[in-house]
């Protein structure tokens, strides 16, 4: 595995302390910029996020589901708004990937024609890189699985929408946690290497990496053999000891990127 493979954790600010020198970034959420709120208001926020000890590198679930981005009810006064701010903010931490799953905000509605919903997706998404090149950041969309949002489910699906959108700051995120939900093949992921910009790695049951049963032996191994060179994000669900797991997990992730 190239040597600057990077290995981070998907958390809150609040627990950042305690994954000081185990990770090399960690991944917050969008909301955690509160994009909606005014500059005044956030500074003494963006103050503390500045100052975490494990620098913010990457951030997920970009649009709350209330903001919708497909079908008849979007306001795109406000979903702009958002972007901007939002892209804002993450320029100022030095934030370099923003995934954009937001499996509520991009759902079809009932009767809606997914063609359109489609269009709206590119839209969003070329709206967002508008503002993302001036900071240098990707956008990673992250396909999720069928039970969790009824359009862009698969890499290749993600890999189509970013062609369309055809801008180089608009990338593919590959989760292995969806992969698995629904059957995905990792092979996938080496049709279209070039699309991946960013990675989420979980364990079975969605628990910490190392303790469970899924492919992450051959997924570092495609990463290693497609030549991926970018972030590798621990995004599960965590026991009584948050501590000794994320160490655990990342202990286990770095033995696999050797």
């Amino acid at each position: 595995m190239a040597p600057s493979l990077r290995i981070g954790i998907c958390t809150a600010p609040e627990r950042v302390p305690l994954v000081a020198g185990v990770y090399d970034y960690v991944e917050l959420t969008v909301a955690s910029l509160a994009p909606l709120e005014g500059d005044e208001a956030f500074a003494p926020r963006l103050k503390m996020l500045q100052e975490l000890p494990v620098p913010i590198r990457a951030l997920n679930v970009f649009i709350p589901r209330e903001i919708k981005l497909v079908g008849e009810a979007v306001d795109h006064a406000l979903v702009e708004r958002y972007v901007k701010s939002a892209i804002r903010r993450a320029g100022a931490l030095g934030v370099e990937c923003i995934v954009f799953g937001s499996g509520g905000a991009r759902a079809v509605p009932e009767g809606f024609p997914r063609e359109r919903a489609w269009e709206q997706l590119v839209e969003f998404l070329r709206l967002c890189a508008g503002f993302a090149q001036e900071y240098g950041i990707l956008l990673a969309i992250e396909p999720l699985n069928k039970g969790e949002c009824n359009i862009l489910n698969t890499y290749l699906e993600g890999v189509q929408l970013a062609r369309e959108v055809a801008l180089p700051q608009v990338r593919v995120l590959a989760d292995l946690y969806h992969f698995m939900q629904d059957g995905e093949p990792l092979e996938d992921i080496a049709q279209a290497p070039e699309w991946l910009c960013h990675v989420h790695v979980a364990d079975s049951d969605r628990r910490h990496p190392g303790t469970g049963t899924y492919p992450l032996r051959e997924l570092f191994a495609l990463l290693r053999q497609i030549g991926y060179q970018g972030k590798v994000s621990v995004e599960c669900r965590w026991g009584e000891d948050f501590a000794q797991e994320a160490r655990e997990a990342a202990a286990f992730l770095r033995g696999l990127a050797s």
